[in-house]
């Protein structure tokens, strides 16, 4: 079997650790009254926040290994308006050829808190990004740029009658992605995700007695999906299933997630995703996580 990479092996040991420390008081970014909305690793989560990410994943596609590592940085101007720089470091392994390693091209976005209503639970962000063509390394990146605008949302279900359906949330994500080359492709990009907060069952419904480490858990399923609208690819659609969970601590979360291809077209072999998010806000609250202008 395989040996896995220094960072990842790294990455594991974080989370046996935070599992070991027990319960933490839950802290994050994208909360709208009482509910707390973690951080996707599929698609942009809806709140303007001072965080990084760092996601690993790992998935066989075309025939071909593809390691993935991608790392983002978060920054508030104002409490409601923050900028975004994320790139990728690629490893693509096609049986029988050349390796390609390498960092995909820097995407910059700014983004708006267009709404946070704390009673409904609801929160909804809009943002705009730019994919900088010749960024990124000549293997991996494009001499193109990529514009993309975006409306992100979060909505709580704690306002239902019914006690168990409480604890869910729901958040989504949809965008255009427009290339200025005109050979290539426009895509829609439409993603959602499915959440079961076990913090908020145990804090504002029902003690059921878990203990640490499931009582910061949320259980997730995303569906992060891309549909090509020209170019001779009109209409297809390629995407992913991804369970998983989802741990929240004081100062970061981390998360573990299938990738289950939906179509042939998209793949046929199954992936592993793995995350962690540091709250720069909890971290360094007067500092590098404040908002530069208050």
């Amino acid at each position: 079997m395989q040996r896995l990479p220094k960072h990842i092996r790294l990455w594991m040991l974080w989370s046996v650790l935070g599992l070991i420390l027990g319960p933490a008081p839950v802290y994050a970014h994208a909360i709208a009254g009482m509910r707390l909305f973690p951080a996707t690793f599929n698609f942009d989560d809806p709140g303007v926040a001072d965080e990084t990410s760092w996601i690993f994943s790992h998935i066989k596609a075309g025939g071909a290994e593809q390691n993935l590592l991608n790392v983002a940085y978060a920054k508030t101007i104002t409490r409601k308006f923050g900028l975004v720089a994320s790139t990728d470091y690629q490893s693509l392994l096609p049986g029988g050829l050349p390796a390609q390693h390498g960092w995909d091209n820097v995407t910059v976005a700014a983004a708006y808190q267009l709404f946070k209503h704390e009673d409904a639970e609801s929160i909804g962000l809009l943002s705009l990004a730019d994919t900088i063509g010749n960024s990124g390394s000549r293997t991996i990146g494009t001499p193109y740029s990529t514009y993309t605008p975006e409306f992100a949302f979060g909505k709580g279900l704690g306002q239902v009658s019914t006690n168990w359906l409480k604890p869910v949330a729901l958040t989504g994500a949809i965008s255009e992605s427009f290339p200025t080359n005109s050979s290539v492709p426009r895509s829609l990009n439409w993603a959602f995700s499915m959440q079961y907060s076990i913090p908020y069952l145990q804090n504002f419904v029902r003690y059921v007695g878990l203990k640490a480490p499931f009582n910061n858990m949320i259980p997730i399923i995303e569906f992060p999906m891309q549909t090509c609208l020209d170019r001779g690819c009109h209409g297809q659609t390629t995407g992913y299933l991804a369970p998983g969970v989802i741990w929240i601590g004081h100062y970061f979360q981390w998360g573990v997630e299938l990738q289950v291809p939906i179509n042939h077209r998209t793949g046929n072999s199954v992936g592993i995703l793995f995350g962690m998010d540091f709250y720069l806000d909890d971290i360094a609250p007067h500092g590098i996580g404040a908002p530069l202008f208050h």
